[in-house]
């Protein structure tokens, strides 16, 4: 079941590679026009790591879908200046990020009994 995810993630990733290169290639050709929607590409960052999260079974697997989640905030913030805010002002938020997975490691793992009671669909 693990590779059959595994597969299904890389299927994702590879088509949203290959329909952002088509879409690059098609823009420098001048035949269209991706413009300001391609500012927000952040958001596929956000997207798999929220699915990262919601698929959780571990601490572990929890705090790669938090970091995911929020590398892809960070990018959206900088890159749209929301608040007025660019890379220069919020890298140090990294340093913030990166303390809370250190702390998210040192909690206990989680049981068993947690998980089923938090999915009880997927037993």
């Amino acid at each position: 079941m693990h590779e059959r995810r595994r597969f299904g993630s890389q299927v994702v990733i590879g088509t949203l590679l290959i329909l952002a290169g088509v879409a690059l290639l098609l823009e420098n050709q001048g035949l269209i026009e991706v413009g300001s929607i391609w500012r927000y590409w952040p958001l596929i960052i956000v997207a798999f790591g929220v699915a990262k999260l919601a698929r959780a079974r571990s601490r572990e697997e929890q705090g790669s879908g938090l970091w995911i989640t929020i590398i892809g905030l960070w990018f959206l913030v900088s890159i749209l200046h929301l608040w007025d805010l660019g890379f220069g002002d919020t890298w140090p938020a990294l340093f913030i990020a990166f303390g809370v997975s250190m702390l998210w490691k040192s909690l206990p793992p989680m049981s068993s009994h947690d998980l089923t009671e938090e999915k009880p669909h997927e037993l």
